[in-house]
């Protein structure tokens, strides 16, 4: 029996393509299948982030480029226009280069200025940009959007044409030549900035841009954990991870939040322990770091495994049956100190989820035991949300206006 792939439309192939890269994002190595709980706890605490986001001042590159090309520069096709904003996309990325060669987080360091990346800023940002409102979210993909813009701008054009104009023409031209603001549809929610913009392009934000940012944020998250730290100015950089975070704040933010941080880091000792197992497991126990780890764990392997995995799935609105299984099975072996039935879960976990010719835990001669491999401790994007709030930091005590 041969499998094939019917490539129905651009928007299918792009969503089949955003799982794949999810399998592959830093970060989400997940042999046992926990990310969906991660993700979703990563989604509470920080909207609108993602693994792969490097710097905040992409938040306004990835608008500054879509909001332009559906002006009318690149014509009325849909594809062109698409092709266009892969190019200004890639020029941005030459140019902030070309600023500082050296500057961290630019996306397609590795490969300009001759080649480009599979995923763009604007596939890896667009999420952000929507839930933030940057673009006022109706819903759509960017292609649709360009779609849609060059259908509205058309409509507007035809009906110029036909003499269908009201006294406030010269006023609602004006909008409209504000790339994608056509007819009644607002579709960008963005500072003012010069149409020069690209010129002295910097990985760093504006001043204006910062603040701006710091805002919109707040403003469309509230009651997450990113609001109260942009709302009271934390540091991040005083935290080593998610858990010392909730050890410091967990008295000064709202009562559920507090809730939903504890019970984050309860979820994140039983995983992590599920995690030494697998590697003491797939090494056979020649992996010293493991070793040591489950040596330093084991004492205290009943209070570790302490998590209400009912209050998880149902705080968080999870309905995955066989990844809450799985979970309440070793959790019950932990919680009975009973390690081979540990082990026997885990093994088949790896096997439901990859098939037996695929679990590493079936060919462990073919890895390398002095490696950890599955994942350690669960981040929630902290660090990536301390990159994006550092950057705001920075450019809100910026002297460039």
């Amino acid at each position: 029996m041969q499998l094939g792939w019917i490539d129905f439309s651009k928007e299918d192939r792009q969503k089949a393509l955003d799982v794949i890269n999810l399998l592959s994002e830093q970060g989400a190595v997940d042999e046992l299948g926990i990310g969906i709980v991660r993700d979703a706890f990563a989604n509470y605490f920080f909207p609108g982030t993602s693994t792969i986001q490097t710097r905040a001042k992409y938040f306004l590159i990835v608008p500054y480029v879509l909001r332009e090309a559906v002006d009318g520069r690149y014509g009325k096709d849909v594809n062109r226009i698409l092709r266009a904003i892969d190019s200004a996309e890639k020029d941005c990325g030459i140019r902030l280069l070309n600023a500082d060669p050296k500057a961290e987080g630019v996306i397609g360091t590795r490969v300009l200025p001759k080649g480009w990346v599979a995923r763009k800023p604007s596939d890896i940002y667009w999420n952000g940009i929507r839930t933030y409102g940057i673009f006022c979210d109706y819903g759509i993909s960017i292609s649709e959007y360009v779609s849609l813009a060059v259908k509205l701008r058309e409509q507007k054009s035809v009906s110029s044409r036909l003499g269908n104009r009201n006294d406030d023409a010269e006023e609602n031209d004006k909008d409209d030549s504000d790339a994608g603001d056509i007819a009644n549809i607002r579709f960008w929610n963005l500072p003012i900035y010069n149409d020069d913009w690209r010129d002295n392009l910097t990985i760093e934000l504006t001043q204006e841009e910062a603040f701006y940012l710091d805002k919109q944020i707040q403003k469309s998250t509230k009651g997450s954990l990113f609001e109260y730290v942009l709302k009271n100015h934390i540091d991040l950089n005083e935290y080593d991870d998610f858990a010392s975070l909730t050890a410091e704040l967990s008295e000064k933010v709202s009562e559920k939040l507090a809730y939903m941080m504890k019970l984050a880091c309860d979820f994140n000792k039983l995983v992590y322990m599920a995690r030494v197992r697998y590697n003491v497991m797939l090494s056979e126990g020649e992996n010293t770091y493991a070793n040591d780890e489950w040596s330093r764990l084991l004492p205290n392997i009943r209070h570790n495994a302490t998590v209400d995995l009912d209050a998880v799935f149902g705080e968080l609105q999870l309905i995955n049956p066989r990844a809450k299984s799985f979970l309440c099975g070793i959790q019950a072996a932990f919680m009975a100190s009973d390690i081979d039935m540990a082990d026997e879960l885990i093994r088949k976990r790896e096997r439901s989820l990859k098939g037996a010719a695929r679990a590493k835990l079936s060919r462990t001669k073919e890895f390398d035991h002095s490696k950890w491999v599955g994942g350690g401790k669960l981040d929630y994007r902290f660090s990536n949300t301390r990159r994006i709030v550092n950057d705001i930091y920075d450019g809100e005590v910026s002297a460039d206006v």
